[in-house]
C-alpha cells in the first residue's frame, strides 16, 4: 500500500512532464499562438481534452499497480486516491471562477485576453504547487506525535523549538487580524513544545500511541472551520479592490503601471519610459489568487494520500483543464450557485477524515464516493432550485457581454 509509483516506474514521472509540455505546448504554441476570445465549442473540445487525459492517466496508474504492485486491493485504492484528489480539487476550482471572472472585470480586461492571463496563471499553478505537495509530504512525515516523544537528539529538540517560537512570532506579527489563523498558528506552536518536552514528564516508552499527526491535525481543524465559513458563501469578493491585493502591490513595488492596455504585452514604452501594463497586474493578482485556493484544496488532498506523485499529477491534471472549464461556465456560473454548499459539506468532511485518521481509516473508495455524491447533489439541487443570473452575478454584466471592455 505503500509503495510509491515513482519507485515502480521512474519513467513514468518523465511520460507525464513530456505529456504536459506538449499540451501546453499546443495550447498556447499553436492553437492559441495569436490571441482571441475563446469559443464556447473550442472551450468544450479542450475541456474534453483535459478530462479524458485525466481519466486515461488515471487507468494508467490502475494498470501499473495491478501489474507490479501486488494485486487489483492496492490498485483501486491509488486509483480512488487519484479520482477524489482530482474531483476534489476540480469542485474547488469551479468554485473559485467566480473570483477569476470578478477580477477580469475589476481591471477590465478585454475578453481576447483572459485565456493568456489565465495560460501564465497556469504556468505559476504548476511550480507553487509542487512545492506546497512536496514540502507538505515532507513536513507531514516528520510530524507525528510519536517521533517527538521519542527522539533524544538535542540537535532535533532545538530545531522544533525554534520552529514553534518562530510560528508564535510571524502568527503574532502577520495574522493579528486574522483570529482562525491565529488561534491555529498558536495552537500548533504549543503542542510542538509540548510534544518535544513531554519526554521530560513522562516515561514515553511505555505509553502507545496511535498515529496522531500534527500537521494533519491542525489542517483537518482549520477545513472543518473553511467549510463552516464557506457555507452559502460566494458574494464575499463582489466589493474587494483587487489593486489592493498582494499581487498587485508586488508588481507596482518595482514598476510603474501604464493606464492602458497594449495588446497582450505584459511591458510597453510610454514617454520613453518602459512600464508594466495592466495585464501584467493581472497575472499576478491570478497567481496570488491561486496560492490562495491552495490553502483549502493542498490540506484537503492531503486527507486523501501521501503519495507525493499522485497528489500532484491530479492536482495539475484538474488545474490545467481549468482555463477551457473558465471559458465554457463563465457565462453560466449561476447555474452552480447551490455548489459552494456542497464544498462546504466536502471540506468539513475532509477534516474530519483527517481528525479521526489515526482511530478509524475512511478508505478511498469511500471518501470518493462520499465526495462524488455530495458534489452531484449540489449541482442537481442548482438545476432543480436556480438562481437567476441576475442575483449571482449582477456585478458582472458588463464583462460577460464585453461590449465596453475593448480599450
Amino acid at each position: 500500500m505503500n509503495q510509491n509509483i515513482i519507485d515502480l516506474h521512474p519513467g513514468l514521472i518523465v511520460g507525464f512532464a513530456v505529456v504536459i509540455f506538449i499540451m501546453l505546448l499546443l495550447d498556447l504554441g499553436i492553437f492559441n499562438k495569436k490571441a482571441h476570445e475563446v469559443t464556447s465549442k473550442e472551450a468544450t473540445i479542450w475541456s474534453v481534452i483535459w478530462i479524458s487525459l485525466s481519466m486515461v492517466f488515471s487507468g494508467v496508474v490502475y494498470w501499473i499497480f495491478n501489474q507490479d504492485a501486488g494485486g487489483h486491493e492496492i490498485a483501486v485504492e491509488k486509483f480512488t486516491q487519484f479520482q477524489a484528489a482530482y474531483w476534489v480539487e476540480k469542485a474547488l476550482s469551479v468554485d473559485n471562477l467566480f473570483v477569476f471572472i470578478l477580477v477580469f472585470s475589476f481591471f477590465k480586461v478585454p475578453k481576447h485576453l483572459h485565456h493568456k492571463v489565465l495560460f501564465w496563471g497556469i504556468i505559476g499553478a504548476l511550480i507553487f504547487r509542487a512545492i506546497f505537495i512536496f514540502a507538505g509530504v515532507g513536513i507531514i512525515n516528520v510530524t507525528y506525535l510519536s517521533a517527538f516523544l521519542t527522539n533524544e537528539s538535542n540537535t532535533f529538540y532545538v530545531i522544533w523549538s525554534l520552529i514553534a517560537l518562530a510560528v508564535i512570532v510571524l502568527t503574532f506579527k502577520y495574522l493579528r487580524e486574522e483570529k482562525i489563523f491565529l488561534s491555529l498558528g498558536i495552537l500548533f506552536a504549543v503542542s510542538l513544545l509540548v510534544a518535544i518536552n513531554a519526554k521530560y514528564v513522562i516515561d514515553v516508552k511505555t505509553v502507545e500511541l496511535p498515529p496522531i499527526n500534527l500537521v494533519m491535525t491542525l489542517f483537518g481543524l482549520f477545513l472543518i472551520y473553511a467549510g463552516i465559513q464557506s457555507w452559502g458563501s460566494g458574494d464575499d469578493d463582489e466589493d474587494e479592490d483587487f489593486s489592493d491585493t498582494a499581487g498587485a502591490k508586488l508588481v507596482k513595488k518595482f514598476y510603474k503601471i501604464s493606464d492602458n492596455y497594449d495588446g497582450d504585452k505584459f511591458f510597453t514604452v510610454q514617454n520613453g519610459m518602459r512600464m508594466a501594463t495592466p495585464l501584467l497586474v493581472v497575472v499576478a493578482v491570478i497567481e496570488f489568487t491561486d496560492v490562495l485556493f491552495a490553502v483549502d484544496s493542498i490540506p484537503a488532498i492531503f486527507a486523501i494520500s501521501k503519495d507525493p506523485f499522485i497528489l500532484y499529477t491530479s492536482n495539475i491534471f484538474a488545474i490545467l483543464g481549468l482555463r477551457s472549464l473558465y471559458f465554457l461556465l463563465a457565462n453560466f456560473i449561476h447555474m452552480f450557485s447551490k455548489l459552494p454548499y456542497g464544498l462546504a459539506i466536502v471540506l468539513s468532511f475532509i477534516g474530519v477524515k483527517m481528525l479521526i485518521s489515526p482511530w478509524y481509516h475512511i478508505s478511498s473508495p469511500i471518501s470518493l464516493g462520499i465526495v462524488a455524491g455530495v458534489l452531484i447533489i449540489s449541482v442537481l439541487a442548482s438545476l432543480v432550485f436556480p438562481e437567476t443570473k441576475e442575483d449571482v452575478t449582477s456585478t458582472l454584466d458588463d464583462d460577460l457581454t464585453g461590449e465596453d471592455l475593448e480599450m
